[in-house]
């Protein structure tokens, strides 16, 4: 055995009385290609420093963080270790609060490799103005190879993990990046029982069984808003089509409006209507029957975070807290520790499902007894009895649903103007049907009811979860997505794409979307070409409806003829397009204008009023128009401080200050918002040496 583990680049150290809790920060990757942005970590570690701000979703300027933390313990009994010492519990994994690399240990292949990154194409090159804006491919451990992917999956990521247990995890995440399976991230795990307790290939516990297993996930999701989350679970009774634990919204309580969604009334529009969950899709029904075990998981249950024994993970823990430990894996939230009821009707045998926490009758998740700062999902799968060489396989998903970003903006302002409507039936999630005066009147009611239709959305994305899980991961895709090349040009702007798309067999054309003002704002279709458009296949398109200085961001997308798919999770089979996230441009192309001189020097607006919305999601922007094409601007304060230098090299007429590139904000050269006032700005012609002098006006 070798005793000496890999250093790595950071290990977090946290004391406490009962002794010493590593915190493991370890490899990661991204998954960026579709409506989820997930990070993945070598060794499973989602704990709240590696997981928290873990996950974003694509809704409007990804504003949120949707997982705080979450983590997994898998617990046996009688185990004996390498000595010869017998445990009457022993549990391993990366618990929420922490996770020791000593414990569970991400193993490299020969590369050296800790986390590996496959991806099915090539990914698309995106140039805005000659800069380059993709992520850089290939990073350490990325490869080009649909050979190792699984299904059609666009992307996986995968590790190996051993414990000192003696079991290993074989960690795959897959993702896709077309609409119907972009919500949801799959985490196909695989614990083999093959005696390895470190991180060479020696066998320490060679022909040892295990028995009574349990595996046991804990999810803490973050659904912003003003309250915490309400938990809620579905799948545990008899005929359910689908097994999760998600989180949403509560109205706060200390807020003197129905902010259900969060809703805001300076934007007109519902800021945070987000449904998160975790969907099981999958668990052997033993060793040796790799069927899925619709009756797991056996165990659902929410509970108070500020439970030490499941907060952190089990080294420390003394056999007291194991105890503790492994019967909550077993029994869930019933019995002697914490006597909480479970359900009983319609339930599978042997089953430990405690009820469901919105259904309680309760008005806010702080009213319950156990309540300590926030609230935590469990689910558990077993028992299981590994003997040495067995495995048990497990996969689940990350999941988001939502009301469209537009849908939140039409909303929202109907609510703002007290026209809100609702003509279908109460949809309200339970607190809201057992106190009624969560929501003030109708037109709180008809907002109530748009936000709820999130749970439509997030058991749709989790059912197409499922369905790929089903389909061993043979979902119907599209064309890959085209490298892109923007060009802001003085009477319009220019996309150009590749023609990688057109070695499908299925490919028929090509649609440009467009947003304004943010590249994560609604995109709107501009222009499509192949296909049944009637228009002839091309690689380019110029944009002259775009207004000059206005901010500008794009995407491409290729589609099929949808003549030989397989039906989408809907049953429905159509025509599919290839993922907006990949090649959107993240960098603001704007329609310029020629050169102009001295004399036509223009401030646009004057003045800056924050307030004043002059260009759609640029407040703080100032534009220079009808300048010297190579010119240099100092501006000055009232009083002749030299606050900001602008060196004007681009040969157009245009120079945008703020917005969306340079500075993101009409700041000085140190770093300081400009306050209100009166600016000088001294605009010198690079070619002839003159100057000329023009004054603006800053409103905060």
């Amino acid at each position: 055995m070798n005793n000496t583990k890999k250093l790595t680049s950071t290990v977090y150290i946290i004391l406490f009385l009962t002794g010493i809790q590593m915190l493991y920060a370890g490899t990661f990757k991204w998954v960026r290609i579709g409506n989820v942005e997930m990070k993945v970590v070598d060794n499973t570690d989602q704990d709240q420093l590696a997981g928290s701000r873990a996950v974003y979703y694509y809704y409007d300027n990804y504003k949120y963080y949707h997982l705080y933390n979450a983590g997994w313990h898998f617990g046996t009994v009688d185990w004996v270790d390498e000595t010869g010492t017998n445990w009457p519990v022993k549990v391993v994994g990366t618990a929420t609060a922490g996770a020791n690399e000593n414990i569970t240990m991400p193993i490299a292949d020969d590369g050296g490799n800790t986390l590996k990154q496959y991806v099915r194409h090539q990914p698309p090159t995106v140039t805005v103005n000659g800069e380059i804006l993709n992520d850089p491919f290939p990073l350490t451990g990325d490869e080009v190879n649909p050979e190792k992917i699984p299904g059609t999956a666009d992307l996986m990521m995968e590790s190996t993990v051993n414990t000192i247990m003696g079991v290993t995890l074989k960690q795959k995440v897959l993702a896709w990046s077309s609409a119907d399976y972009d919500d949801f991230i799959i985490y196909d795990w695989t614990f083999i029982n093959n005696g390895n307790t470190d991180d060479d290939p020696d066998i320490e516990l060679p022909g040892q069984n295990l028995e009574d297993v349990y595996f046991m996930r804990m999810n803490n999701f973050y659904s912003p808003g003003r309250g915490s989350p309400w938990y809620s679970t579905y799948g545990e009774q008899i005929g359910d089509s689908l097994r999760i634990m998600y989180g949403y919204p509560a109205r706060g309580p200390n807020s003197d409006y129905d902010d259900f969604g969060d809703p805001d009334k300076s934007k007109d529009f519902i800021n945070r209507p987000f449904y998160v969950g975790e969907a099981f899709l999958h668990a052997d029904k033993s060793a040796s029957d790799k069927s899925d075990d619709i009756t797991q998981p056996q165990m659902t249950g929410v509970q108070t975070v500020e439970i030490f024994w499941l907060k952190f993970e089990a080294s420390s823990h003394t056999p007291s807290e194991l105890a503790n430990l492994y019967e909550v894996l077993k029994y869930g939230f019933g019995g002697p520790l914490f006597n909480l009821e479970y359900q009983t009707e319609n339930t599978y045998e042997n089953t430990y499902h405690s009820l469901r926490m919105d259904e309680q009758g309760y008005k806010y998740p702080k009213e319950f007894p156990w309540w300590n700062w926030r609230a935590i999902a469990h689910t558990s799968s077993g028992p299981y009895d590994l003997a040495f060489g067995d495995s048990i396989r497990f996969v689940y998903a990350f999941v988001m649903g939502t009301i469209s970003p537009e849908k939140g903006r039409e909303i929202g302002r109907a609510w703002n103007n007290g026209t809100a409507t609702w003509d279908s039936e109460n949809n309200l999630p339970p607190p809201f049907i057992d106190h009624p005066d969560l929501y003030d009147n109708d037109n709180d009611y008809a907002k109530d009811c748009w936000v709820a239709t999130g749970k439509d959305s997030l058991f749709k994305n989790a059912w197409a979860a499922q369905y790929a899980v089903k389909n061993n991961y043979e979902l119907p895709v599209p064309p890959r997505a085209p490298s892109i090349d923007v060009q802001g040009l003085p009477d319009y702007i220019q996309i150009n794409w590749g023609d990688e798309s057109e070695e499908a067999s299925d490919f028929a054309g090509y649609r440009v979307y467009r947003s304004t003002g943010s590249p994560d704002s609604s995109f709107t279709r501009i222009f499509e070409c192949g296909g049944n458009s009637g228009v002839t296949l091309t690689h380019s398109f110029n944009d002259t409806t775009a207004q000059r200085s206005v901010a500008y961001f794009y995407y491409v997308t290729a589609f099929d003829d949808g003549l030989s798919n397989t039906p989408s999770p809907n049953g429905v089979v159509r025509s599919l397009e290839s993922g907006w996230n990949l090649n959107r441009t993240r960098a603001a192309a704007y329609r310029s204008r020629p050169a102009g001189t001295l004399e036509t020097i223009r401030v646009v607006p004057n003045p800056l009023n924050v307030n004043a919305n002059n260009f759609p999601g640029e407040p703080n922007k100032i534009v220079f128009m009808d300048i010297p094409g190579y010119c240099t601007i100092n501006i000055y304060t009232e009083s002749g401080d030299l606050v900001k230098s602008v060196e004007h090299n681009s040969g157009s007429g245009d120079e945008v200050w703020g917005g969306n590139i340079l500075d993101l904000q009409t700041v000085s050269d140190s770093g300081q918002l400009l306050v209100s006032g009166i600016y000088l700005a001294h605009i010198t012609d690079n070619e002839t040496g003159d100057m000329s002098v023009t004054k603006f006006v800053i409103i905060r």
